[in-house]
C-alpha cells in the first residue's frame, strides 16, 4: 500500500504542494489549530473535492462547522489537471466558542498527472488506466489466466542483428528496428504546468533486485535517439517532461528467464519527489508502480502440427535421411538436413535440443532450449538456429557431472490435460529420474529448476534410470486421437509383447526368426524367445518399472485406462548388467543401436 501524502497546515503561511491526479492528500490540522478554537469549516475552489472522514457519531453543525475532533480527517481529491501552478486552493477557517473568526490555514495546490502504464489488460496495446473501463484494477498486481491481469515481458533472446555475437539481451544498444518489436511498451504520462515538474522531479526507477532481470530504454523508432536508461548498474532515471509532449515512450526487455532464484516478476516505479532544501534529501510524495511477468519458456508436444523437420546426415544413413525427406514432403513440411561437418557425426539432434516458444500479447517468439549434453551438435543451436525472431536459452550442468539423463530425449511434454479439475492447457512436462531407487542418475538440477520455474507446464518426474540410456522417450510417447482427450499415451509393454508372441506361436509361427536381413546380430525365433527364462525374468522387471510409471502418469495427467495403448516391446540387459535395460528390437520411439550391432555412444 502506498504511503499517505500528508500536508501540514499552518495559519502563519499558506502551504503549497501537489495532489497528483487520482490520488488523495490528507490535511494535517494538528499543527495549525489556534488556541481556543472550537470548530472549523472548509472551503475549496470548484475543482477540489473535500472528503470528511469521521465516526458516525460526529456530525457537522447546522452552519456546516465541524468540531475539532482529533479523529476527524480532511481528505482532498481532484479529477482535473491544473492549467497553472497553485490554481486550486483549500481553506480551513477556525472559530472560537463566541463565533469570532480566527486566522485561516490555506493550502495552495497544483494538480499534475503522473501515470505509468503498460499492457496490464493483455489486449496487445497500452491504454491509460484513467481512460480504461477497468480503471479500478491494480497495475501493481499480476494474476494468471484468461481473466487475469498484468503485463507480459519477453526475454530478448533472439539475434536480430546478424553481426552480433550472442543474443540481443547481451547488448544494450539497439542495432535494428526489429529488435524493438521484441520489447514491451511502457508509457509515462506527465501532464500539468511545466513549472510543477521543475520543482517536483519525476524519477523512473527499478529495484536493485530486479536490475539484472530487465532493461528499459527510451526513444522512438529512430535508432540514433534510442538509449538505455534503466537496468544493470542504472537504478534510476530522471525524466524531463516537455511542455509539448505529455507522454514518454519506454521500451522494456527481459534479460533473464524465471528460475530457481527468480520468480519472473519485475516491478518498475515512477516517483514524484518533493524538492528539498539544500543539503537535505528529497522526499517522495507519489509513486506509481507497474509489474511485468517474464514470459515462461513453453515446450510444444509432438502431437502438434510440425513446422519444420531436422535430420542429421552422418556416415551410412543416406537411406534414413531420404526416408525422412519423403515423409516431410508428404506432410508438406520443410526439411533441414544438418550435414556431417556441422554435426561432427552426432546423429542425436533430439538429445541436443528441444524446441519451444515464449509469448506475449504483442508477439510470439520460437526459442530453442540447448541441453547440457554438448555432443558433436553443441554449436548447432547457436550457429544455425539462433537468429532473427528465433531465440535461444541454455542451462549447464556442473562441469563433469553431465549424465545421459541430461539429454533431451529425457524431456517430453504431454498434450493439454485436466487433472482433478485443474487445467494444464499447455500440457505437463515429463522428465526421467532415479526414483524410487536411491543414488541413481537424475537430470541436472539447473535444468530441473529451470523447468519448474516456468510454472505453466508443472513437470512430472518419472522413473527412467532402470534404462541403460535412461530416457523417457524409450518407453512412452503421445499420438493424436479423434476422441476422448484428443490423444493416446503409448506405453511400451513387455507383457503385451509376450502375449502377441504366444498368439503367433499358437498360430504356427514359432519358427519365425527375428532381425532377418540384418548383419552381425543373432536371429532368435519366436520359440527361442519364449523359452528364454532369463529374458522373461528381465522383462518382468522392465514391466514392473513401466507399471510404476503408468500409475504416475495416470495420476499426474488425469488419464484412464482407455487413454493408454500398450505397444508390444521387449527389453534386454545391457552387457548383462543387473538393471540397465535397452530395447531388444527397435521400438516405437528410440531404435536401440546395440540390437543392430552398433553402440549408441558411437557415431
Amino acid at each position: 500500500m502506498a504511503p499517505r501524502h500528508v500536508v501540514p497546515m499552518s495559519t502563519s503561511h499558506a502551504a503549497r504542494g501537489v495532489c497528483v491526479l487520482g490520488t488523495e492528500v490528507f490535511l494535517d490540522m494538528c499543527r495549525s489549530t489556534p488556541r481556543g478554537a472550537a470548530s472549523f469549516d472548509v472551503h475549496a475552489t470548484p475543482a477540489v473535492t473535500v472528503h470528511m472522514i469521521h465516526s458516525p457519531a460526529t456530525k457537522p453543525s447546522l452552519d456546516a462547522r465541524w468540531p475539532l475532533d482529533p479523529d476527524i480527517e480532511v481528505v482532498v481529491t481532484i479529477d482535473v489537471t491544473s492549467r497553472t501552478v497553485d490554481d486550486n486552493q483549500v481553506r480551513l477557517s477556525y472559530v472560537l466558542f463566541i463565533s469570532r473568526p480566527l486566522p485561516m490555514a490555506s493550502f495552495l495546490l497544483a494538480v499534475p498527472e503522473v501515470s505509468l502504464d503498460v499492457d496490464w489488460s493483455r489486449s496487445g496495446r497500452v491504454r491509460s488506466k484513467g481512460k480504461d473501463k477497468d480503471k479500478d484494477k491494480d497495475k501493481a498486481k499480476w494474476t494468471w489466466g484468461p481473466d487475469g491481469q498484468g503485463a507480459v515481458l519477453l526475454v530478448n533472446c533472439d539475434r536480430d542483428s546478424p553481426g552480433a555475437g550472442g543474443t540481443d539481451s547481451g547488448q544494450a544498444d539497439i542495432r535494428t528496428p526489429a529488435d524493438l518489436q521484441d520489447m514491451s511498451v511502457m508509457l509515462l504520462r506527465t501532464e500539468g504546468p511545466s513549472a510543477i515538474f521543475a520543482e517536483y522531479p519525476v524519477v523512473l526507477h527499478v529495484p536493485e533486485s530486479d536490475a539484472d532481470k530487465v532493461r528499459v530504454g527510451i526513444g522512438g523508432n529512430e535508432l540514433e535517439r534510442f538509449k538505455p536508461v534503466l537496468g544493470g548498474s542504472e537504478l534510476s532515471y530522471t525524466v524531463r517532461p516537455s511542455r509539448h509532449q505529455h507522454e514518454s515512450v519506454f521500451y522494456v526487455e527481459g534479460l533473464a528467464f524465471p528460475d530457481v532464484d527468480f520468480s519472473g516478476l519485475v516491478s518498475l516505479h515512477v516517483t514524484l519527489l518533493e524538492s528539498a532544501e539544500k543539503g537535505t534529501l528529497e522526499s517522495p510524495i507519489f509513486t506509481d508502480t507497474v509489474v511485468f511477468r517474464v514470459a515462461p519458456w513453453i515446450m510444444t508436444p509432438n502431437t502438434a502440427a510440425p513446422l519444420e523437420v531436422f535430420v542429421c546426415s552422418v556416415y551410412k544413413n543416406e537411406e534414413f535421411v531420404a526416408a525422412v525427406g519423403a515423409l516431410a514432403e508428404r506432410a508438406q513440411v520443410p526439411l533441414t538436413v544438418v550435414p556431417a561437418p556441422q554435426n561432427e557425426q552426432d546423429r542425436w539432434i533430439q538429445d541436443e535440443i528441444e524446441f519451444g516458444y515464449i509469448q506475449a500479447p504483442h508477439k510470439t517468439l520460437p526459442v530453442v532450449f540447448d541441453s547440457p549434453r554438448d555432443g558433436g551438435l553443441k554449436d548447432f543451436p547457436i550457429t544455425s538456429i539462433l537468429g532473427a525472431d528465433f531465440g535461444y536459452v541454455a542451462r549447464q550442468a556442473p562441469k563433469g557431472w553431465v549424465s545421459s539423463l541430461d539429454s533431451f530425449g529425457n524431456l517430453e511434454v504431454s498434450p493439454p490435460v485436466t487433472v482433478q479439475g485443474k487445467e494444464y492447457p499447455l500440457g505437463r512436462i515429463l522428465i526421467g529420474s532415479s526414483f524410487p531407487r536411491v543414488g541413481g542418475r537424475r537430470m541436472a538440477k539447473a535444468v530441473r529448476d529451470f523447468l519448474v520455474a516456468q510454472k505453466v507446464q508443472a513437470p512430472v518426474e518419472l522413473f527412467s534410470d532402470w534404462l541403460y540410456v535412461g530416457h523417457v522417450d524409450e518407453f512412452l510417447t503421445f499420438v493424436p486421437a479423434p476422441d476422448r482427450k484428443g490423444f493416446r499415451l503409448l506405453l511400451a509393454s513387455p507383457s503385451a509383447c509376450y502375449q502377441l508372441l504366444k498368439e503367433k506361436q499358437e498360430e504356427g509361427f514359432g519358427e519365425a526368426a527375428m532381425f532377418q536381413g540384418l548383419d552381425r546380430v543373432s536371429k532368435p525365433t519366436i520359440n527361442e524367445i519364449l523359452a528364454d527364462e532369463e529374458l522373461r525374468k528381465f522383462n518382468d522387471y522392465a514391466q514392473s518399472c513401466i507399471s510404476w510409471n503408468r500409475d504416475i502418469l495416470k495420476r499426474s495427467l488425469g488419464l484412464a485406462e482407455p487413454d493408454i495403448l500398450d505397444i508390444p516391446q521387449l527389453f534386454q540387459s545391457h552387457n548383462n548388467a543387473e538393471a540397465d535395460a535397452e530395447a531388444f528390437f527397435p521400438d516405437m520411439v528410440a531404435a536401440p543401436l546395440s540390437s543392430l550391432g552398433w553402440d549408441r555412444d558411437l557415431p
